[in-house]
């Protein structure tokens, strides 16, 4: 259990740093309780409890007694999501870059992950098309001198940055990729998981277009169940994380024929 291995965490953070770190350790489908969370910081539960209401008043956490549990149909916007697992997702983006060469038309989807992704191909500012439904995204590739940026249309989801509904899916129908790079909220042995159904859609099509599929999954996604399964296992060309899965999921992987990379 989470409170048996329960480390003290330093108590000059900062309230945001604090809820930050709370939401992280209830991503991995974790329910957590105020006195444990108080002797965690070093703070009291007066605190803690302010942190939680103020959590659930946003939508991102289900308020419980005593404490606090996951939302199966919600999580943080793109914005507060980019600072999670920042070092990691730079890792994993690092890794995945590795495989655009010159010439490759890319689908990259709306989130956190590819955000980093969309970044470090910026930097190496190959010769490359990339499709996407993420506004940050765009930004970021639009940077980059030989990369052309195709920017699918559709209703704007404003906290995730994501072009979405019928019109991008529709869009997304008539191009072709080599391969298709998306994250999502979570990733369990039926396949990845999403929070938001017209996210799910948009990175549904991508696959269905894409003659590879790639997931970008820091290791906070494992065994997380959400409102939506994206695509069985099997659909995926590769996963890119950051530690070794448990066992579980790891074993239900290769008998999908899932590839797995861990970004060291």
């Amino acid at each position: 259990m989470w409170a048996a291995t329960m480390v003290r965490v330093r108590t000059s953070i900062s309230r945001h740093e604090r809820q930050e770190l709370i939401l992280a350790e209830m991503r991995v489908g974790t329910n957590v309780r105020i006195g444990d969370l108080a002797a965690r910081f070093g703070t009291s539960t007066e605190t803690i409890r302010r942190d939680l209401d103020l959590l659930s008043q946003k939508g991102l956490i289900n308020r419980t007694y005593g404490g606090g549990a996951p939302c199966l149909s919600l999580e943080p916007g793109m914005r507060e999501r980019h600072r999670l697992m920042a070092v990691e997702r730079r890792r994993i983006a690092l890794a995945a870059a590795e495989a655009v060469g010159t010439g490759d038309v890319v689908m990259i989807d709306a989130g956190s992950s590819t955000l980093h992704l969309a970044n470090v191909l910026a930097g190496l500012n190959r010769r490359i098309v990339a499709i996407t439904n993420g506004l940050p995204i765009a930004d970021a590739l639009g940077k980059a001198s030989q990369i052309r940026v195709v920017v699918c249309p559709g209703d704007l989801n404003a906290a995730q940055g994501a072009m979405v509904g019928p019109e991008t899916t529709a869009f997304l129908s008539k191009l072709n990729a080599d391969r298709a790079y998306f994250g999502a909220s979570g990733l369990t042995a039926d396949g990845p998981t999403e929070a938001e159904s017209g996210m799910a859609w948009v990175k549904r099509a991508m696959i269905e277009r894409a003659a590879e599929a790639v997931l970008l999954a820091d290791h906070s996604k494992f065994d997380v169940r959400m409102l939506e399964v994206v695509c069985p296992l099997a659909d995926l060309r590769r996963v890119v994380t950051d530690q070794p899965p448990p066992e579980g999921l790891a074993q239900a992987l290769k008998r999908s024929g899932t590839d797995l990379t861990i970004a060291r």
